[in-house]
């Protein structure tokens, strides 16, 4: 009888130890997406298809239309490591180079090296990861129109504190060139009044779980990687042509 309560007591003990982990790792997973923390391991699914990773008309599109790559990026002004995978957010950027001395921000990289000499074209999609970033992204919209999205982008990566204030990223969009006149024009004439919605439907279907999150001709990498491993998968496509 001893060893039989003895035996059912260890079982206790151990569905015990296994229930109460498994709170502790919800708890976690939970607290660090509120912080960003989560999107930074490395996670490649298959690759996807269907409406989801098509362009549409109303998509922010650098690079060449007839580039053999497509590289969908959701993202949000208002996300820390968002910011870091443009490079910009010194204090994020700082953090994943204390955890890995060679990591380097994968768009730069993606834009010289694949963009720019049209090997692949990116589609940048917004995608509420942080949840304060729509102010910004109307303004980037508008921005877009007048070919300083990534300078504008910068500015308000540098200071995400603030992302919400509608007038301080007015005046970072003075300060990146543009005209801030003709920004408020496109505000109001609603030209891009639901893109905001239809990015993040898009995203939802596409079973976005954390920004900032990327799909290379469908094939997912989630968070803030370093450019080399962009670098691999975008080679093996382009390898594979």
């Amino acid at each position: 009888m001893d060893t039989i309560h003895n035996k059912d007591k260890s079982n206790y003990v151990l569905s015990a130890s296994i229930l109460v982990a498994a709170i502790l790792v919800s708890v976690a997973l939970v607290y660090s997406r509120g912080l960003g923390v989560t999107e930074q391991k490395a996670e490649v699914g298959a690759v996807l298809t269907g409406d989801a990773f098509e362009i549409k008309k109303d998509d922010l599109v650098f690079g060449s239309d007839g580039a053999p790559v497509t590289i969908i990026l959701y993202s949000d002004p208002s996300c820390p490591f968002c910011a870091a995978a443009d490079g910009n957010n010194k204090e994020v950027v700082d953090y994943l180079k204390s955890n890995s001395p060679s990591w380097t921000a994968p768009i730069p990289g993606i834009m010289e090296n694949y963009v720019n000499t049209g090997k692949a074209k990116l589609v940048y999609r917004y995608y509420p990861g942080h949840g304060t970033g729509e102010i910004a992204m109307n303004i980037l919209y508008c921005a877009y129109d007048q070919g300083k999205f990534w300078e504008l982008n910068k500015l308000i990566g540098s200071n995400q504190d603030l992302v919400s204030n509608e007038a301080s990223i007015k005046n970072f969009a003075k300060t990146a060139g543009l005209d801030v006149a003709a920004i408020e024009a496109c505000l109001e004439s609603g030209k891009y009044a639901g893109k905001l919605s239809s990015d993040t439907a898009l995203g939802s279907a596409a079973n976005i779980n954390g920004t900032p999150a990327f799909f290379i001709n469908g094939k997912l990498i989630s968070g803030a990687q370093s450019f080399s491993e962009f670098k691999k998968v975008i080679d093996i496509f382009l390898n594979n042509q």
